[in-house]
């Protein structure tokens, strides 16, 4: 029997560590938080802003798929639930804009519906990333990444 081994728990890995610098962009937390108001920034815009201007909000969508989609692997695992989590909200959330935009191009009355549709994507998409924002800052995850609701 080897004497080298006197308890027979485990060791404690040593945590993935966490870069610093910047305005903490660079650590797990930061990128959820940016990747979260990214979320919340793309429908507001894409909400408020008429239609040729509106490709702003698509841009940021864009970068905030990116930016989560890049780190989904790489990050600590409770950061992997918020960056799927994000990813979902945001595929989700556009194929039914996208959907809702097409009534107004069906008949000219269903055009009311499509603010409707576009209205009620808007308030989900906000309420699910404001909620999975809040878990992002305690370093919690998220309890069901691969849901539609929160």
């Amino acid at each position: 029997m080897p004497s080298d081994n006197v308890t027979p728990f485990r060791r404690p890995k040593p945590a993935r560590p966490q870069q610093s610098g910047g305005v903490g962009l660079k650590t797990h937390r930061g990128k959820v938080v940016l990747v979260h108001l990214l979320t919340i920034a793309a429908f507001a815009l894409n909400l408020l802003l008429p239609q040729p201007w509106s490709l702003i909000g698509m841009a940021v969508g864009i970068a905030a798929i990116a930016l989560a989609f890049t780190n989904r692997g790489q990050a600590m695992p409770w950061a992997n639930t918020h960056h799927e989590h994000a990813v979902r909200t945001l595929v989700i959330g556009y194929a039914i804009w996208v959907l809702g935009s097409l009534l107004g191009y069906v008949h000219g009355a269903l055009g009311i519906g499509t603010i409707y549709v576009h209205l009620a994507v808007a308030i989900w998409a906000a309420l699910r990333a404001a909620i999975a924002l809040v878990l992002g800052v305690m370093r919690k995850p998220v309890p069901n990444p691969h849901g539609w609701l929160v």
